[in-house]
């Protein structure tokens, strides 16, 4: 219950913010500190005083202006420590991570007279890893590059390397640096990061013996003494896929804030999804035998080796011969495959694969399984074998057990693959996208098969696991419904219609600030050709009044071929996504702002959030199409065929919303703040011509309209 205690507190830390801060109180952030108060302050805890029983979700749609950290910030914190939980904040960008550490949370605890601590967290991959430093230092090869499961896992050390691991060691003698690769003073390039870092599979915990200094578990012990942490989308689904309370608080004590919340169902797809390369699957696989050979060497006998190595030998022999099956039975679906991005593909209807694939993918699940259980084995051992009384010993078990235990990862990650495939989706559930990918030419190196599956829908698994579980949570974003509908995101969610859902106003006046124009145009955007060389005429024209402004493409094919085609006079001025960072696009933007210049970017959806360009350095938002979704990405594709199994209407149900979505999170790079003034404009006569047209122009916001102009 939300006492009255409570209540006064959080009013009182706002007017005392406000006060200090010089600000006016804005109604939609009074609106949603109440709400996200009343939501989540009313939360009853179950019998066992952890957990919670009844709504707990609050989902609150609030638009650029609206000042959501602030608000998010003091209504939760009061609450949270009240209850004696933790609050954690998850974003999915670093941008915003870094606001809130750095900006946000320092100035509300200094000016809204809230006593409160926080901290960043993050996963092991971000801290230095102590015992593999002392490796690389001694040794620059190591048996890890041998072992890379896929081609971006691998590195070539170099001299620089052995200067650069020499630079950290002395510089955390001298306490210059706390272990953190975002601290150190320059870019660490990711093959020599990657060399002296971890994750949770090769990390050795307790039996290290650099434990008692492990930065990572340093910075763990003070995630668990903070009022407030701040991560990221994908430390909370991993946090969750390992059993939650791993890295992070348990869901059952904390209050989670997703801010960007948007994106949340989307990396849950990429956290549920598996993928396989059988030509480096085959690569690593083949080294095991040489790989056991030099442990036994160095260890003598540790599990069933030496005396076993043939076991091993015999499994990992038919694992590589199951695999040239494979690979023999799908070279023959690349005829039937099309082009994409990432190479050629080939997509299962339903994603229901041949009865021979899934016979053949039993086999090697088996024969995974087999070569698991043995390796399962030496793990054992050789964690038995740290913390021997023999400290040269101890060094050598410690050395070997990450080794080991990443070759069982893999096996495992293999077996989930084909497990997955292996099986038929049950009747009436959402069935995973399965799908192939050709890689390379045909030559000497040979083409890569990749296979991939992926949930079409994470609804369950999020429930399941995340919020079935917390205590209490708030999901926000500027962009969650399509007209004050949330069901397209609340079943993409997986959170139940009982729970909170509401939409605030904006700050802004969006009849009075902006325009939104679609000129009248005599090519449809399906005539893709006609269509690019028409937006190559009319953009130097619809920008030539503009210092500053953004336009936005649905796929590299047509932005690339406007920037070839486009005026070379116009062309000067354009800063285009694929030359910079995104950061240094616009940074440069804004310095050529500064000086009087023209300037103009070109971006795909990337570019439709996560950048900020207030008043003068975007007056002009120019959308080249409606952005609907690549009608070949294969899970929106396997998407589509379920919901018309089912009756449905794919288009109007998915596309259409989603689309909806993405116009909404464009358009919102206009408006950034109460002072903004411009115009945006929409080449695409389907939203005149076609009856959908009306639907999406009315999930934007009520900017004055000028359809059909000229």
């Amino acid at each position: 219950m939300l006492i009255d205690e409570l209540k006064e507190e959080i009013q009182e830390a706002y007017r005392r913010l406000l006060s200090e801060k010089g600000f006016n109180g804005r109604g939609c952030q009074r609106l949603m500190i109440a709400e996200m108060a009343r939501s989540i302050g009313n939360v009853e805890t179950n019998e066992e005083g952890s957990g919670s029983d009844g709504p707990n979700i609050c989902v609150v749609e609030a638009g650029t202006g609206t000042g959501k950290t602030i608000a998010y910030t003091i209504a939760a914190l009061p609450i949270a420590k009240a209850q004696g939980k933790r609050l954690i904040i998850s974003t999915a960008t670093i941008a915003l991570q870094e606001q809130l550490v750095n900006l946000d949370l320092p100035d509300i605890r200094r000016h809204a007279g809230l006593d409160f601590s926080f901290i960043l967290a993050k996963g092991r991959r971000r801290y230095l890893c102590l015992s593999r430093l002392d490796l690389a230092l001694q040794e620059m090869g190591s048996l890890n590059q041998t072992l890379a499961l896929y081609d971006d896992e691998r590195f070539d050390p170099d001299e620089s390397h052995r200067v650069l691991y020499q630079d950290m060691m002395e510089s955390l003698g001298r306490g210059q640096w706390d272990g953190d690769r975002d601290s150190w003073r320059a870019e660490i390039d990711n093959s020599a990061w990657f060399r002296v870092s971890t994750d949770h599979v090769q990390c050795t915990g307790r039996r290290c013996s650099h434990y008692d200094n492990c930065f990572f578990y340093r910075a763990r012990e003070r995630i668990h003494k903070v009022d407030c942490v701040v991560t990221n989308h994908d430390l909370v689904l991993s946090d969750i896929m390992m059993g939650g309370g791993v890295v992070l608080p348990e869901p059952e004590e904390a209050i989670y804030i997703f801010d960007e919340g948007h994106h949340l169902p989307e990396k849950a797809g990429n956290h549920f999804s598996n993928f396989i390369a059988l030509k480096s699957t085959q690569g690593w696989l083949s080294t095991i035998p040489a790989t056991l050979l030099q442990m036994t060497g160095e260890l003598q006998e540790i599990g069933i080796l030496p005396g076993g190595l043939g076991q091993f030998e015999e499994a990992v022999n038919d694992a590589v011969a199951g695999i040239e099956q494979m690979s023999a039975l799908l070279d023959p679906v690349q005829e039937d495959a099309k082009h994409s991005d990432s190479g050629w593909e080939f997509r299962f209807p339903m994603g229901v694969v041949t009865d021979e694939i899934a016979h053949l993918s039993g086999d090697l699940l088996r024969q995974l399984t087999r070569l698991t259980n043995l390796t399962d084995g030496l793990v054992s051992a050789l964690e038995d074998g740290v913390g021997g009384a023999d400290e040269f010993d101890d060094e050598r078990y410690e050395y070997w057990l990450p080794i080991i235990s990443a070759m069982a990862a893999r096996h495992e990650s293999a077996m989930a693959l084909w497990n997955n495939y292996m099986h038929r989706d049950p009747a009436g559930d959402a069935p995973f996208a399965r799908w192939i990918t050709f890689r390379g030419a045909s030559g000497e190196s040979g083409v890569e098969i990749l296979l991939s599956a992926c949930p079409i829908s994470v609804s369950e698994s999020l429930n399941e696991l995340l919020w079935s579980r917390v205590f209490a949570a708030v999901v926000t974003s500027a962009t969650l419904s399509m007209a004050g509908d949330f069901s397209m995101f609340r079943d993409k969610a997986g959170i139940a219609a009982e729970n909170q859902f509401s939409t605030l106003p904006s700050p802004f006046r969006f009849h009075e600030q902006a325009v939104l124009n679609v000129p009248a145009m005599p090519v449809d955007p399906r005539e893709a050709d006609q269509h690019t060389e028409l937006v190559c005429k009319l953009l130097p024209d619809i920008l030539k009044d503009d210092m500053g402004s953004l336009v936005l493409f649905t796929s590299w094919r047509q932005m690339l071929a406007v920037i070839d085609d486009i005026d070379p006079a116009f062309a000067e001025f354009v800063l285009s996504q694929g030359t910079l960072s995104k950061s240094e696009i616009v940074s440069q933007h804004k310095k050529r702002i500064d000086k009087g210049e023209v300037s103009c970017i070109f971006g795909l959806t990337s570019f439709s959030e996560g950048i900020d360009l207030p008043g003068k350095y975007c007056a002009h938002v120019v959308l080249a199409k409606i952005p609907f979704a690549v009608p070949d990405d294969p899970v929106g594709a396997t998407l589509s065929e379920w919901i018309e199994s089912k009756g449905g209407n794919s288009f109007q149900e998915i596309m259409i919303p989603d689309a909806a979505l993405k116009m909404a999170q464009a358009c919102g790079r206009l408006l950034r703040t109460e002072t903004d003034v411009g115009q945006i404009t929409i080449l695409d006569k389907r939203l005149i011509t076609q009856r959908y047209g009306t639907r999406l122009l009315d999930a934007l916001p009520p900017f004055r309209r000028e359809l059909g102009n000229g």
